[in-house]
């Protein structure tokens, strides 16, 4: 569940989201409240659900002395598939689970809109994980209650170091969730 939501929210799935994003009251503030409205509005499917992450590019600068520029080529290209079972609550009420993450996280929304079968957001974050840095996401996609296609950009940097890290995330329900 945590993997799908993260993927959708990040940070995400429809019906009927307004086109002024998560920002309702228009302040130009949004919330982790306005945040998980927002995904409240989304209808998905309950069942198994089969998530995919795949790293396109990774771009590193200013690595510590020693360490080979391509120490991060293995990241390029690398798959991570995993499986979440979403029950009847947690299809009918997806922004809980972001809204409770969104409370551990030292991060602020800028955009986070869902309308249309579309998704669009953008966060800023420093010392995620208590590891010091600052970190910028943006992610583009299409969504439905039984799918989503998503493109995401990490950037970010910590002592001298910048990141600069592309992905893919797509999920599909699969089937009804494993008994027991």
């Amino acid at each position: 569940m945590k993997n799908l939501l993260v993927s959708v929210a990040v940070l995400s799935l429809i019906g009927g989201c307004s086109d002024k994003g998560a920002d309702q009251d228009g302040d130009g503030k949004i919330t982790a409240e306005e945040v998980a409205e927002e995904m409240n509005r989304v209808r998905l499917e309950p069942g198994e659900w089969e998530n995919t992450v795949e790293i396109v590019d990774v771009k590193v600068e200013g690595l510590p002395e020693g360490v080979p520029a391509t120490a991060m080529d293995g990241m390029k290209g690398k798959v991570t598939t995993s499986k979440s079972c979403i029950t009847e609550e947690q299809a009918e009420n997806p922004g809980a689970e972001f809204f409770a993450a969104q409370k551990e996280t030292n991060c602020d929304v800028k955009k986070f809109d869902m309308s249309g079968g579309a998704v669009s957001s953008e966060m800023s974050c420093t010392n995620m994980g208590g590891a010091p840095g600052n970190m910028t996401m943006a992610m583009d996609g299409q969504y439905g209650p039984s799918s989503y296609d998503m493109t995401m950009n990490m950037k970010g940097g910590a002592s001298g170091m910048k990141m600069n890290i592309s992905a893919k995330s797509s999920g599909k329900r699969i089937g009804d969730c494993p008994a027991g």
